[in-house]
């Protein structure tokens, strides 16, 4: 597999390659941590949280219009106060994101689960939303040293 078909299977440049515009791509976009889950996936950064939300589960909320299905956000790590997961009896768990403008908590499973600082987990192996909670919950003023 030649260079060209790694780019392109990626989905963009590869860590140390050139760009068209002739710069170097530093190591700062490599996530800490990727956590799956059925709506998509959680990318840990140093400095931030990607929430990329998307897949067949994301496709059929936006298409029921339920929610925020197929969304791309980043949320600063040192503007988050509180990951909470959410544990319900039979649906799949959610980890939500608190942060100054966040969407409130309303107690209704569907809404708090779709809303645009959740994500919702997978059914079995959530051990990487683990990890990225105790990365951030390590942290009390919001960022590493």
């Amino acid at each position: 597999m030649s260079d060209a078909d790694l780019q392109d299977a990626a989905g963009g440049p590869r860590l140390g390659s050139e760009d068209p515009g002739g710069s170097t791509n530093s190591g700062t976009a490599i996530p800490l941590v990727v956590a799956v889950g059925i709506g998509g996936r959680i990318e840990l950064m140093a400095e931030q949280i990607r929430l990329i939300k998307g897949g067949v589960f994301g496709h059929a909320v936006e298409l029921l219009w339920l929610g925020y299905g197929v969304t791309e956000q980043s949320i600063p790590v040192r503007t988050i106060s509180a990951v909470e997961i959410v544990k319900p009896l039979f649906l799949p768990n959610f980890i939500r994101f608190s942060y100054p403008g966040s969407p409130r908590q309303t107690g209704n499973y569907i809404d708090d689960a779709l809303a645009e600082n959740a994500l919702v987990m997978g059914w079995f192996d959530n051990r990487s939303f683990y990890r990225i909670k105790a990365w951030i919950d390590r942290w009390p003023d919001g960022a590493p040293p």
